[in-house]
């Protein structure tokens, strides 16, 4: 017996999906099942048009299961289908059914540490973290004067150290670099002005007051693994789906301004808190910013505008999503931090990673 088919759609009332035998004379009777007892069960000949175009006989394999009663959509992930009398389990159609189940398991439990993302992540984005944060003050891993922007990030997403770059910003020549430097992801072995820059970065990035906060939220060093040059008003990004991450919702991103005048920082507010999964059931930080900026729509959003001089920095969240208006005459600098612990996957490819700036703290720079 050679049986193919999946799960479509489950929900608390029913189940539906394709269930085929190409050896079989008759349309199998398929069964779903809860803690090993039947909820449910039919057979498995609705007309599917779809899998007769697909090769599956005359498309007459579809089904629809109604259970017996409504199912606690915690339970939806543990429901099973089946062909009677066999034990070939029918696979899922991306997620389906799980999505319902962890959020009735988060509504059911508002107490309890779920971090916002099934990914994991860093602890500043657990719906607890708040309360982390008053325990790490109180036994001394995070300073007071450390908890204040620390705290910003966990509330808004993000937090602007305003001076922490004084008493200048970058120095002179590497500011003279980044101008001359075009838009786009620094190139590690590109010319004179890209090594210049490169040089003064670590001395930029990594001053007390970011350093501070970058190991409070990573538990970690940081270790920075992409730079770019922005200029103009960019799209909306995110830093989650910047650079593909062994733990994309382990990272946070730099913002500073280089050269005389104001850089304009568009944020979408509460941006960070948005549900996981788009209708689609995709998970935001990695399906892409039009699918955080839908959910956002759908959930009235607004922007929030932070004005950054050459002295100030904003750390940004992993799930934020943001944009830069550089004006005339000064250059944006994106920087993405992720904890020392984990390396970007495209360095385990052989795809950068050459070049390594380690930092007296001990934080480095490898792009």
């Amino acid at each position: 017996m050679t049986i193919r088919g999946s799960i479509d759609e489950l929900t608390p009332l029913g189940a539906s999906g394709w269930s085929y035998d190409d050896l079989a004379m008759e349309p199998l009777l398929v069964q779903a099942l809860l803690d090993g007892a039947v909820i449910g069960e039919t057979i498995a000949d609705l007309n599917r048009p779809d899998l007769a175009d697909a090769g599956l006989g005359d498309g007459r394999c579809g089904f629809r299961i109604d259970f017996a009663g409504a199912i606690d959509p915690a339970q939806l992930a543990f429901i099973t289908v089946k062909p009677a009398g066999g034990d070939v389990e029918l696979p899922r159609t991306n997620l389906t059914g799980f999505v319902d189940a962890f959020r009735a398991l988060r509504a059911r439990l508002p107490g309890a540490g779920w971090t916002r993302s099934l990914l994991g992540g860093l602890w500043t984005d657990r719906v607890d973290a708040r309360q982390r944060l008053a325990g790490r003050v109180a036994v001394g891993t995070v300073a007071p004067e450390t908890a204040v922007p620390v705290g910003r990030l966990i509330e808004s997403g993000f937090a602007l150290l305003q001076g922490a770059l004084a008493p200048a910003g970058l120095e002179a020549r590497a500011a003279e670099a980044a101008a001359r430097l075009p838009g786009g992801p620094l190139a590690p072995r590109g010319n004179l002005d890209s090594a210049d820059l490169l040089a003064g970065l670590p001395g930029l990035l990594f001053r007390d007051a970011p350093l501070a906060l970058l190991r409070a939220a990573f538990d970690d060093n940081p270790l920075v693994c992409r730079v770019e040059l922005a200029r103009g008003t960019t799209g909306f990004v995110q830093p989650s789906t910047a650079e593909p991450l062994p733990s994309p919702a382990e990272c946070l991103a730099l913002v500073a301004g280089i050269g005389e005048g104001r850089l304009l920082l568009d944020i979408i507010r509460d941006s960070h808190a948005l549900p996981e999964f788009t209708p689609a059931g995709e998970s935001r930080w990695l399906a892409g910013v039009p699918a955080t900026v839908a959910l956002a729509g759908a959930a009235g959003a607004s922007v929030e505008t932070l004005a950054l001089g050459e002295t100030d920095l904003a750390v940004i969240g992993p799930g934020t999503v943001y944009r830069l208006r550089v004006p005339e005459g000064m250059t944006g600098l994106l920087a993405l931090a992720t904890p020392n612990r984990q390396t970007p996957l495209r360095f385990l490819r052989g795809e950068g990673g050459e070049v390594t700036l380690r930092h007296e703290s001990g934080a480095s720079l490898v792009l």
